[in-house]
C-alpha cells in the first residue's frame, strides 16, 4: 500500500502520572513537535495493564512502534489509528526492533543476542504477515558480540548495532554491525572515520534521526559530536554539538552518557535530546551563535520516541 506520511513529527510518550491510575498500567501520549505547549498533547486511550515493572519501546518505522516487556507479548501499534496487534513471544524476550524490507516493503521484528563468547550472537526475525519467528544465519559475524543494553539503529533498510567485547562489554576496538533486512545478510565494518579510533564503544551514540542514521561520539571534554548519513553521495555531514555540562541540570548532573536526539524542529530550528532513564527532554537551539538550551518536556515515565503520523495498518 501507498504510504500516507504526515509533514508534522510527533512524540509518544509513555506515561504514568495520570490521575488516580492504577499501579500497574500506563498510559499512552502524544504531543505535536511545532505545537506551543507539551500541554497540548492529546492522551491516547491506550493502556498496558498487567504492566510487571519492565518496559521497553522501539524507535517508530512508517508510524509503526513496538512495545513489549519480559513476559508479554509484542504488541506493535500505530498510535494514530490506535490499532495494534499482539505477536508471539520469542525465545527469549528482550529488545526488539521493528524495520522495513526496503525492496518488498514488509515489515520485519527483529531481536538479537549475546549466547556466548565463543559463539556469534543469536538472531530471531519475525515478518509482520506470517507472525513467525525464525532464526537468521549470523556466521559472518564470526567473532563478534554485540554491545549489550544498547538499542538497535534501522535506517534506509538496514539495522545497525555497535559491537561490544566478548562479554557484550564495551570496548575501544568498536565497529558496526549492519544487518540488511531484504537480504537478511550481515557485515560488519569501521566506524566512521571522525570517530575516535579508541572510542569506548558506551561513549558512541546511535539513532535514527528524521529518517537518516546518525552517530555521535562524546568525547572527554564532555561534548558530543553529531552527524548523519547523506545517502545521495554515502558521505556524512556533521549537524550539531552539544556541551553536557549545560545539559546537565535537567538529566541528574550526567556528564558522561551521550544524549540521544529525537527530531529537529525545522519552524524553531531546535533538536530535541533525551537521555535514557530520565525523565526531561531539552531542546537545544542549532544557531551557532546562541546554543541555548532549556527544559522541553518533564514528568513521563522515560520511554519516549519520535514518529510522524501514518494510517498504515499493522498487520
Amino acid at each position: 500500500m501507498a504510504l500516507e506520511k504526515s509533514k508534522g513529527c510527533k512524540l509518544l510518550f509513555v506515561c504514568d502520572d495520570f490521575v488516580d491510575r492504577a499501579e500497574d498500567t500506563l498510559f499512552l501520549k502524544t504531543v505535536a513537535l511545532e505545537k506551543t505547549s507539551v500541554s497540548e498533547g492529546d492522551e491516547q486511550a491506550f493502556e498496558f495493564e498487567g504492566y510487571k515493572g519492565f518496559l521497553d519501546i522501539s524507535e517508530s518505522c512508517d508510524g509503526l512502534v513496538c512495545f513489549y516487556d519480559t513476559t508479554r507479548a509484542v504488541e506493535v501499534m500505530n498510535p494514530t489509528t490506535t490499532m495494534f496487534i499482539e505477536l508471539p513471544l520469542s525465545r527469549i524476550q528482550q529488545l526488539y526492533w521493528i524495520g522495513k524490507d526496503s525492496v518488498s516493503g514488509s515489515y520485519k521484528l527483529v531481536w538479537m543476542y549475546n549466547t556466548s563468547p565463543a559463539t556469534p550472537p543469536t538472531c530471531e526475525v519475525l515478518d509482520l504477515e506470517g507472525k513467525k519467528w525464525r532464526f537468521v544465519n549470523t556466521t559472518s559475524l564470526d567473532h563478534h558480540q554485540i554491545l549489550c543494553d544498547q538499542r538497535p539503529v534501522f535506517a534506509n533498510g538496514s539495522l545497525y548495532w555497535l559491537t561490544g567485547d566478548e562479554e557484550g562489554y564495551a570496548t575501544t576496538q568498536t565497529k558496526l554491525i549492519v544487518l540488511d533486512l531484504h537480504t537478511e545478510m550481515f557485515q560488519v565494518i569501521q566506524t566512521p572515520p571522525f570517530i575516535t579510533r579508541d572510542a569506548s564503544g558506551d561513549k558512541i551514540g546511535l539513532c535514527n534521526l528524521d529518517g537518516r542514521l546518525c552517530i555521535s561520539e562524546l568525547k572527554k571534554d564532555c561534548k558530543q559530536e553529531f552527524w548523519w548519513r547523506v545517502e545521495d553521495n554515502n558521505t556524512w555531514e556533521r549537524i550539531f554539538s552539544v556541551d553536557l555540562v549545560s545539559t546537565s541540570t535537567w538529566f541528574g548532573g550526567i556528564t558522561k552518557q551521550p544524549l540521544t536526539p529525537l527530531t529537529i524542529s525545522r519552524d524553531t530550528n531546535k533538536v530535541i535530546l533525551s537521555l535514557r532513564c530520565q525523565d526531561n527532554l531539552v531542546a537545544l537551539d542549532l544557531d551557532p551563535n546562541s546554543s541555548v538550551c532549556h527544559l522541553y518536556f518533564s514528568g513521563y515515565y522515560g520511554l519516549v520516541c519520535p514518529y510522524f503520523p501514518t494510517f498504515v495498518t499493522c498487520h
